[in-house]
């Protein structure tokens, strides 16, 4: 008894270290379909068309590349808020700016394209007033687009992206470049 009860321990032993980090088959699959056999080689298939370094191909708008069939269309709007600041601080930044609860600031951006004919839309919950849209200048003659905001004493917390969109539906963002806080 002694010596089957050891063989049977053998013959686990030997089960469990036979799977190795093979993994488990399920057996009670239906699936018919085998694994492809694994292939000698380390590297993947290449086809035709997949891209390398050596098909990198260098393009810009409104010109021809020879040898290639590529079509690059010039860019449709030339709207670009690339600086977001207030009238107060008499600067604007890329980097955005802090408005407060319960205050009132007048808020500028700068880019081109710009122009007091754009809407602003403000992301988040619909609680900051947006009024008197106008066009600005820049002192370096950037054009650029300033409009009040008021933002009130319950208004969330946390930063904001500014839409302004042009009459010809072309849209520019400035992401989490207004920021709320106490």
């Amino acid at each position: 008894m002694r010596l089957l009860l050891g063989s049977l321990v053998s013959l686990g032993l030997f089960a469990v270290i036979g799977c190795g980090a093979r993994g488990l088959v399920n057996a009670s699959s239906t699936s018919s379909s085998s694994s492809p056999a694994p292939s000698a080689s380390l590297q993947p298939p290449t086809s035709p068309g997949e891209l390398s370094n050596a098909n990198t191909i260098l393009v810009s708008a409104g010109s021809s590349t020879a040898g290639v069939n590529v079509t690059v269309s010039p860019a449709m709007g030339t709207e670009n808020a690339t600086s977001l600041g207030t009238l107060a601080k008499g600067f604007a930044a890329n980097t955005g700016v802090i408005v407060h609860q319960a205050s009132a600031a007048s808020i500028v951006l700068f880019g081109p394209g710009l122009s007091g004919s754009m809407s602003v839309t403000i992301s988040g919950a619909q609680d900051i007033g947006v009024s008197n849209v106008r066009g600005m200048q820049a002192k370096d003659g950037t054009p650029g687009i300033a409009f009040d905001a008021v933002i009130g004493s319950s208004t969330a917390i946390g930063a904001r992206t500014l839409y302004l969109k042009a009459a010809n539906n072309d849209i520019t963002a400035f992401t989490g470049g207004l920021e709320v806080q106490p």
